[in-house]
């Protein structure tokens, strides 16, 4: 609760909060994707039309599941529809270039409860704000080679500086993770690509040249290796320049495996992954990827990989499977138990809100009987 709000004694009134964004990922314990993929953005391939892509790079999906496009070689972000069989360009499009209402080869995007589009306008080495409907963009970050961006669940920005191997935290100009140069180390990054910030507000990087993801967590001196990490290959336990990361709510990493032209999954704790999509085993063009950049999931668990080597946007559908046996989950008991997570995050948010609210009481020397409403 922001003290500098509360002038005097809150008067007796219900109070709300309002809890993260999305408490179930739709990714359940068993769940297997599709290994022939949708293709729901670039159906036409390679190209600056409307229906076709140039290397997207980064995709942000939203919860209306609209896609938004870094297209990277068109130097363009596309909103993309649900079903449509052709974007609509939202920012950039005016060639490659300097000025506000243009982009050189920017590489990520991602995009607040209010439209607004935070983009790495990756060669112009800024960072730029973009509102809904407006002609061009203002600068935010400058003179910073950012690769990857990321919001976290109080919409503060996090940015990847790829050349000088930290993350940044905007706008309180804070170092999250790496800031000690080029190197190995656990307390070093190596040129990080995307990132992704969980709801603990820990740091993942996709840490590109060290073949690993490492997880900073908040106020951390140090990283913890969470997948990789084993040199540059294509074993179980290895990475080939991983380029994005996506956590679930378990805990389980999902990497954008660059030069093994695969995604893989990582349980927590584990010592190996296993592909999910593409790999070595892919034999035709809907099973195959091709450099692929980044990766996303909708509010069902379905994943959408920007295979950027084939100029598109792939949606492999999941499944979950379910056993007869006594030792797998059933259905019911996974949606009660899906039910019951729910429930104990929002008896967490109320409690959190109930004890800040007394302290608030407490500081003022008031005798509130407001209630808390969580929705």
């Amino acid at each position: 609760m922001d003290m500098a709000t509360i002038a005097m004694c809150p008067a007796k009134a219900p109070m709300t909060t309002t809890s993260s964004p999305k408490l179930d990922d739709g990714i359940c314990l068993s769940a297997t994707w599709n290994r022939t993929g949708v293709i729901v953005a670039g159906l036409k391939g390679y190209g600056s039309a409307l229906d076709r892509l140039k290397s997207p790079t980064g995709i942000f999906l939203d919860n209306n599941d609209v896609l938004y496009i870094a297209d990277s070689v068109n130097h363009r972000v596309v909103k993309w529809m649900p079903g449509a069989s052709s974007g609509q360009v939202v920012a950039g499009g005016n060639e490659n270039g300097k000025n506000a209402n243009q982009f050189n080869y920017l590489s990520s995007i991602v995009v607040d409860k209010n439209g607004t589009m935070f983009i790495c306008d990756r060669e112009n080495d800024r960072v730029q704000q973009w509102f809904a409907n407006d002609s061009q963009g203002q600068t935010i970050i400058q003179n910073f080679s950012c690769w990857g961006v990321a919001m976290d669940k109080d919409e503060s920005l996090y940015v990847s500086h790829f050349r000088e191997h930290y993350v940044l935290k905007w706008p309180t100009n804070q170092v999250v993770a790496g800031g000690n140069g080029e190197g190995k180390n656990l307390d070093q990054l190596g040129y990080p690509s995307q990132i992704f910030v969980d709801q603990d507000h820990s740091v993942f990087v996709a840490d590109s040249q060290n073949d690993r993801i490492i997880k900073w967590s908040i106020g951390a001196k140090e990283g913890i290796v969470v997948a990789g990490g084993n040199g540059i290959g294509d074993d179980a336990n290895q990475f080939s320049r991983p380029a994005a990361v996506i956590v679930d709510d378990m805990g389980t990493v999902y990497v954008a495996d660059n030069w093994n032209n695969r995604i893989v999954r990582w349980p927590k704790g584990a010592t190996s992954g296993t592909v999910i999509v593409g790999g070595k085993n892919a034999s035709d063009e809907m099973t195959k990827l091709s450099t692929p950049e980044h990766l996303t999931f909708d509010r069902h668990g379905n994943l959408y990989v920007a295979d950027t080597g084939y100029h598109r946007i792939l949606n492999d559908n999941s499944t979950c499977t379910f056993n007869s046996g006594s030792s797998s989950l059933q259905p019911s008991i996974l949606t009660q138990a899906q039910s019951l997570r729910n429930q104990a995050r929002q008896y967490q948010l109320e409690a959190k809100a109930a004890s800040e609210l007394s302290q608030v009481e407490y500081r003022f020397g008031c005798k509130s009987q407001a209630k808390v409403f969580i929705h």
